[in-house]
């Protein structure tokens, strides 16, 4: 599935409103609307992280980590 961007801040969105309290958020991707629980709450974060790397692919974005080390002082 193509995600965009506004399925992004819908899922953000939702995740910050059950982290403040709300019991229930609806997330829409797509054509779907999906209501989340409280108890739902680490599946939403597991689609963000999805949505996350998917638009990263999607425009080409490179990942790399830098590493600092130092050698002997």
């Amino acid at each position: 599935m193509a995600y965009t961007t506004s399925d992004l801040a819908s899922v953000k969105a939702a995740i910050v409103a059950l982290a403040s309290g709300d019991r229930v958020a609806l997330v829409t991707v797509g054509d779907k609307t999906i209501r989340y629980d409280s108890a739902k709450l680490n599946d939403l974060r597991a689609l963000r992280g999805e949505i996350q790397e998917e638009i990263a692919r999607a425009a080409n974005t490179p990942r790399y980590r830098l590493t600092m080390t130092s050698k002997g002082f």
